[in-house]
């Protein structure tokens, strides 16, 4: 008797029999489908909630190395009010859990840089704030763009030694001894190559900061923070700059 024929013979011998018997039957045979069809569902409805309720970015903004374990919720509501954002409909995303060590790098820190540039690549970042050692890093790495691009000259002029120029060191790359692979000359319309011509001002520089003080973020250093090259959203990363210097 095959599996189906014993079933029928099953069933027939329930009837008459309640429904109680007919449950514990059910169950019996059942009991992984129904398990399994109510976790797809589960899992479905959540998926689509998420995608439903899911606001669009009003800026989005990664904080690299902060040394704190406070969240930014001072900075987020403070410059939503006065973007005059609406919360409710956008989301203003600071992510300041990222972690990166260049000298010892260790798996954490190599998860943190991979996202990071994928959010790049997807154009998902508007502004990166991080210690000197990080942002000059992802300064030759041409992350960055031109501030003149956003600022009037009289701007950076008022800016004064807060302003963080690109000059020829910030895009040395020396052979790489393991492979001994020598960088090729730069591309005439890359950043590397312009700042050959003239310092170029990619960041600004926060020191003693009151925003960041308050939240104990980049404690006894620097803080740089710069537009990042493919944002989608450069008027309001501006004026999320402005509002951390103000």
């Amino acid at each position: 008797m095959n599996i189906n024929e014993e079933k029928r013979s099953q069933w027939q011998a329930l009837k008459g029999m309640g429904f109680k018997a007919h449950w514990d039957y059910f169950w019996d045979y059942y009991k992984i489908h129904v398990i399994v069809a109510v976790i797809v569902v589960i899992v479905t409805i959540s998926l689509v909630k998420d995608i439903v309720m899911q606001k669009p970015y009003a800026l989005s903004c990664t904080f690299i190395n902060t040394a704190s374990m406070m969240e930014p919720d001072s900075i987020r509501d403070g410059f939503a009010d006065y973007e005059k954002i609406d919360t409710s409909k956008f989301t203003i995303a600071i992510d300041s859990s990222s972690t990166i060590d260049l000298k010892s790098p260790d798996q954490y820190s190599i998860a943190n840089s991979e996202r990071i540039y994928a959010m790049i690549a997807a154009r998902d970042l508007d502004v990166i704030m991080a210690d000197e050692t990080i942002f000059k890093n992802y300064v030759g790495n041409e992350i960055f763009q031109d501030l003149r691009n956003y600022y009037t000259e009289e701007e950076l002029a008022a800016l004064g030694d807060k302003v963080y120029y690109a000059t020829p060191e910030d895009f040395v790359k020396e052979t790489d001894p393991e492979t001994g692979i020598t960088p090729t000359e730069p591309a005439e319309d890359s950043m590397a190559k312009m700042s050959e011509t003239e310092p170029i001002p990619v960041g600004i520089i926060l020191e003693n900061n009151p925003h960041l003080d308050e939240i104990q973020y980049y404690p006894g250093e620097k803080a740089y923070i710069g537009i990042v090259t493919a944002s989608q959203r450069t008027d309001v990363a501006k004026d999320f700059i402005q509002y951390i210097l103000n």
